[in-house]
C-alpha cells in the first residue's frame, strides 16, 4: 500500500468544497457512500429531494462534470499524479480492486473512487470489463491491450497445465508473456507488473496453499465439503483419521466456519475417491490403496502376484494398500479355506 501526499478522505473534502450546489454535493457523497453507511440507490435519494432517479442521474453527471473541472483537479492534483504514477509502475493498467486495495483500506474505498472519477481524463482512464478482465484503470491505452493479451495467455497455459502452480511459476509463466513490443526479447519484468496482470485476470484464483489456477477447477473452488477433503489428503500425502482431516480443511482457511468431523466423516464415505484403511483411517485410492477387509486385500495381492509369496512380501504388498497392523495379516493368513502353505514356507491361495 502506497502513501499518498494527502489521505483519500481528505483529498475528497478538497475536491467537494469546490462544488458551490450543495444538492450536487449531498447527491454525490450519497451515491458514492463516503459517509460510511455504503452508497445510496438512485431511488432513495430521489425519495429524499422529491425527485426523479433520472432526475438524481442527472445531477450526479453535473456534478461529477463540475469536479473534473481545472480548477478542481489542480486542488487535489498532487494525489491523482502520485495514483497515476502508482499506475504506470504497475505497467499502465490495473484491476479496480487492485488499484483501490494498494491505495487504501475499505474505509477510503468510496474515496478512492470519487477520486478516480475526478481524475478520468486527466492522466488515466476507466476501461470497461470484459470476459477476460475486470474493469480496470489505465494511463496507457496499449498496456490494455497487451495486457489482455498476456493474460488470455497466461490462461491457455494454465488449461494446457490442468493444475494449479505455485507462485513462482505463475510468475515465470507470465513473465514469458510479457514482452518488449520492440525488441521482441523478454523483459526483466518487475513484482508489481506481474502483480497487476495476475488480479487483471476474471478466471485465475489463490487457493488457501498459495496455488494459482483458474477459479472453476475444485483445487481452487472446491465444491463441497468433498473437494476439501480430497485436497487436504493429497496435500498431507499420507493417510488421515478422519478428525485430521476436518482439522486440515479448517486451518486451510477455505471457510470461516469450521469444519465438523463428523460433517468430513460422512462425506469420505460417500466418495470412491477416499477408502477406508483403518480405524477411521482414509487415504486416496489414486495412492493404490484399497478397500475391503484384510482377508480380501490379501486374496488381492496374491492373485496379482500369481505366484506363492513369503511372509514378509505379503506384509510389505498389504501394506500398501491398508494401514493394519504385520499381526493381523499374520492371522488372517491362519484362514485355511482361503490360503495354503507351501512346503519352503510361503503362501498361496486356495
Amino acid at each position: 500500500m502506497i502513501t499518498l501526499p494527502l489521505a483519500p478522505v481528505e483529498a475528497t473534502k478538497i475536491a467537494l468544497k469546490k462544488l458551490s450546489n450543495l444538492r450536487m454535493r449531498d447527491v454525490l457523497e450519497r451515491r458514492f457512500g463516503l459517509q460510511g453507511k455504503g452508497a445510496d440507490t438512485l431511488e432513495a435519494i430521489g425519495r429524499k429531494y422529491k425527485i426523479t432517479r433520472e432526475r438524481v442521474r442527472q445531477i450526479e453527471a453535473d456534478a461529477l462534470r463540475h469536479l473534473r473541472k481545472e480548477e478542481t483537479v489542480s486542488a487535489i492534483r498532487p494525489v491523482l499524479d502520485a495514483i497515476e504514477a502508482h499506475i504506470v509502475r504497475h505497467g499502465g493498467v490495473m484491476a479496480e480492486h487492485h488499484l483501490f486495495a494498494t491505495l487504501g483500506d475499505q474505509r477510503q474505498h468510496p474515496h478512492i473512487a470519487l477520486l478516480l472519477e475526478a481524475g478520468t481524463g486527466k492522466g488515466f482512464s476507466r476501461v470497461p470489463e470484459n470476459e477476460i478482465c475486470p474493469r480496470r484503470w489505465a494511463t496507457d491505452r496499449d498496456a490494455v491491450a497487451k495486457g489482455e493479451k498476456t493474460v488470455a495467455g497466461l490462461i491457455k497455459d494454465l488449461e494446457q497445465t490442468g493444475h494449479p502452480v505455485s507462485q513462482e511459476e505463475l510468475h515465470r509463466m507470465l513473465a514469458r508473456h510479457i514482452q518488449d513490443d520492440a525488441s521482441g526479447k523478454n523483459l526483466d519484468v518487475k513484482a508489481d507488473v506481474i502483480d497487476a496482470h495476475i488480479n487483471s485476470a476474471q478466471s485465475i484464483k489463490q487457493n488457501p496453499y498459495g496455488e494459482y489456477g483458474l477459479s472453476h477447477w475444485s483445487a481452487v473452488t472446491p465444491r463441497g465439503m468433498r473437494d476439501k477433503a480430497y485436497l487436504a489428503l493429497k496435500k498431507s500425502g499420507k493417510a488421515m483419521h478422519f478428525s485430521e482431516v476436518a482439522a486440515e480443511i479448517s486451518k486451510a482457511g477455505w471457510s470461516v466456519k469450521k469444519a465438523h468431523p463428523q460433517t468430513v466423516h460422512n462425506e469420505l464415505i460417500k466418495d470412491q475417491r477416499f477408502v477406508l484403511v483403518g480405524r477411521g483411517m482414509y487415504a486416496l485410492r489414486e495412492w493404490g490403496y484399497q478397500p475391503g477387509v484384510v482377508r480380501d486385500v490379501l486374496v488381492s495381492v496374491m492373485k496379482e502376484s500369481g505366484r506363492a509369496l513369503a511372509k514378509d512380501e505379503i506384509i510389505k504388498l498389504v501394506l500398501a494398500k491398508r494401514l493394519v497392523q504385520p499381526q493381523t495379516v499374520l492371522l488372517n493368513l491362519q484362514n485355511r479355506s482361503l490360503f495354503r502353505r507351501t512346503d519352503d514356507g510361503k503362501f498361496r491361495l486356495a
